[in-house]
């Protein structure tokens, strides 16, 4: 008999298999998004491969970031406790090694300072004018670099840059002061006496609206009387 029996080994194998389903399948995606992806295989496992690359490449270098931040604090510690020539030398190394960091800009700014006091102007303003180069002007170290700067022009006696640099300090947040001071004895230097007496007078004319300093108020006064009684 060829009747076909219910009990066939092979036939019930037959009936009992399923074709097993991808893990896209099992997701329960739309059929689109299972056909773009099986089209793509090749170029999304690039892009995942790349995106893993990126994560860990930005991981490690924050890593180093924060690892070079910290060795530069410590040698910048460490240099500023030493003394005279050996402090300068080791100054300079941290403005070498870790160039870029903060702690490389305070480095060249107290290089700047040490040479003030040397009495080496030039190279001090060269110092603070390097250090500002690399910040922006929201950054609380400006103001008091543009400040270095016209002092050590100032001390120079390169008038022209100096009256240039006190005169850009006037529009800097908590340095309008030492902006209108510098500009006013610049010119007193030079004998220009009328440009003086015009910039005691408009720094008088700035305080409207503002609490007055009575002893700075009094000192610019005869400042004035002075000057102009001197035209």
């Amino acid at each position: 008999m060829n009747e076909k029996s219910a009990f066939n080994p092979n036939e019930l194998e037959e009936k009992l298999y399923v074709e097993p389903k991808g893990v896209l399948d099992q997701l329960n995606l739309p059929a689109g998004v299972v056909k773009f992806i099986r089209k793509n295989k090749r170029i999304l496992q690039i892009t995942g491969i790349l995106m893993v690359i990126v994560v860990v490449t930005g991981s490690l270098y924050n890593s180093y970031r924060i690892k070079r931040a910290e060795d530069s604090a410590s040698s910048l510690s460490i240099s500023m406790e030493a003394t005279g020539a050996n402090k300068v030398k080791a100054l300079q190394q941290v403005v070498t090694d870790y160039s870029g960091t903060a702690s490389a800009l305070w480095a060249s700014t107290e290089l700047g300072h040490m040479a003030m006091k040397d009495g080496d102007y030039k190279k001090a303003g060269g110092y603070y004018a390097e250090v500002r180069e690399q910040i922006s002007q929201s950054n609380p170290m400006f103001g008091l670099l543009t400040f270095g700067i016209a002092q050590a022009e100032e001390a120079d006696k390169n008038y022209t840059s100096a009256s240039a640099s006190y005169s850009s300090l006037k529009e800097i947040d908590g340095y309008k002061d030492e902006g209108f001071m510098g500009m006013a004895r610049v010119f007193e230097a030079q004998g220009e006496q009328q440009k003086a007496l015009a910039v005691y007078e408009e720094y008088m004319g700035s305080f409207l609206g503002e609490e007055k300093n009575e002893r700075l108020t009094r000192m610019i006064q005869e400042k004035i009387t002075r000057l102009r009684v001197e035209k």
